[in-house]
């Protein structure tokens, strides 16, 4: 079985969040803390990169092909701050 490393987060909600987030898990026959993180498990997966991004990144990919894009060390740049 595939083990998956998980970090720990602290996240404050106000009362009333939190009891309504209780009763929709009570509503699935869920414990709160594993409704919350199958609800941000959800959210996570529908990410979409926009448009502007994707052609964003192909244009610096293509730059990046052609070697039109000079990179800076980072020794060398904090050299120059």
């Amino acid at each position: 079985m595939l083990q998956q490393h998980k970090i720990r987060k602290e996240v404050s909600l106000d009362n009333q969040t939190l009891a309504l987030l209780q009763i929709q898990a009570e509503k699935e026959g869920r414990k709160l803390k594993n409704y919350l993180e199958d609800i941000l498990k959800q959210k996570a997966n529908e990410f979409e990169l926009s448009d502007e991004y994707k052609t964003l990144m192909d244009e610096r990919l293509d730059k990046h092909e052609k070697g039109e894009i000079n990179y800076t060390s980072w020794d060398q740049f904090k050299k120059s701050l």
